[in-house]
């Protein structure tokens, strides 16, 4: 019997490769001939790194970067053969920062652009950048500005490589633009369909959870269109209206003027940790995170691995911090979806005691399980 374990990450209490480890102990526990694999998933924001690296052996080096703030910080860039992996939520990313110093007026994606250049020192072909939990509204001109772009106010001054510069500029200059770049696969893993601006873009839908005061959503938001409009002027393209531009404050725009290409998260991951092949040769899979709900059809990641199950009719059973619309989940198609947490169990006590639940419960369910297949 073959089990494959592909769980996301159950946030503030474990990581996916953690629960996967949990899981596989509860299996073995049970009976120690079941044979297990352990793919740990993401949907290209924290923790995606980590969980590839993991996945295909690979390796993490550190480098010292510019940070969100402008502080130099250490950040991880993720080698696996002939692919970068730069994980945004750890060079630019809001779990950087404490919430009094969320302010994308003063945030940066310099060190991004700073990691890029690290990576094309290795004998790469792609680099993929994961773009959740940015802290950033800067529309990647940090990202661009590291790469080798200038960017002008009326003065012929650099302006501010933050939002603040946004509606200052009025040129720019590519020429000394990382040439290498032009032979690089670029390939940045998000999960939003946002433009770069208007109602639905980078600004009013993010920025208020970044520190922008909703007041200052629309003066922003026009910059980041006068921004978009100077580039087309400039270069001849025209990506703002593009699905995902408006991914991390602006950065799925800024790859895309770099002959980026924009994917979903769990359909890249899910690709390169070979689940499919996995799923078609088991008996039935596990699946896991924080909390399944309703919204969990909308391209989260069990309804990701739900789907591919599907199509080779394996049951899938899932575990979850918290489980609400447990009716709705059931006609989607999971077989059944558990809570590991105890009803009388505080939520302070369930995140520092996420792994043990997660053991215990899945150990309890075994039986139900086995019967199922």
């Amino acid at each position: 019997m073959k089990i494959v374990i592909a769980p996301d990450s159950f946030k503030e209490s474990m990581s996916a490769l953690e629960a996967s480890m949990q899981i596989k102990q509860a299996i073995q526990d049970y009976d120690d001939a079941i044979v297990t694999q352990c793919l740990p998933l993401a949907d290209g924001g924290e923790g995606t790194l980590e969980t590839l690296i993991h996945s295909m052996n690979g390796r993490i080096y550190e480098y010292e970067v510019t940070g969100v703030c402008f502080e130099k910080r250490k950040a991880p860039l993720g080698i696996v053969g002939d692919l970068a992996i730069i994980e945004c939520a750890q060079v630019c990313g809001l779990e950087l920062l404490d919430e009094k110093d969320k302010n994308p007026y003063l945030t940066t994606t310099y060190g991004l652009g700073e990691l890029i250049l690290k990576a094309l020192e290795f004998p790469i072909s792609r680099i993929m950048i994961c773009l959740g939990g940015s802290a950033t509204n800067d529309g990647g001109i940090g990202m661009l500005a590291a790469l080798g772009v200038s960017f002008f106010n009326d003065q012929h001054l650099t302006v501010p490589l933050t939002m603040a510069g946004l509606e200052e500029i009025v040129s720019m200059d590519w020429s000394h633009f990382q040439k290498r770049l032009k032979d690089i696969e670029i390939i940045g893993v998000c999960d939003v369909s946002n433009p770069l601006c208007g109602q639905q873009g980078a600004t009013y839908v993010y920025g208020p959870q970044k520190g922008l005061a909703p007041h200052d959503c629309q003066k922003i938001d026009q910059a980041m269109k006068h921004y978009s409009d100077l580039i087309e002027k400039q270069l001849g393209v025209s990506f703002h209206n593009e699905p995902g531009a408006g991914a991390a404050g602006g950065l799925g725009y800024a790859l895309l003027l770099c002959q980026g290409h924009l994917k979903r998260g769990f359909d890249i991951v899910s690709e390169m940790v070979g689940l499919e092949s996995a799923i078609a040769s088991c008996d039935c899979v596990i699946v896991g995170e924080g909390k399944m709900d309703y919204q969990t059809q909308y391209g989260k990641t069990p309804y990701g691995v739900l789907q591919l199950a599907q199509k080779y009719h394996k049951n899938v059973y899932a575990f979850c911090g918290r489980v609400e619309d447990l009716d709705v989940l059931k006609t989607l198609g999971f077989q059944n979806v558990w809570s590991i947490t105890p009803s009388s169990m505080p939520l302070s006590q369930a995140l520092q005691k996420g792994k043990e639940n997660l053991r215990n419960c899945v150990y309890d369910h075994m039986e139900e399980m086995i019967h199922g297949i």
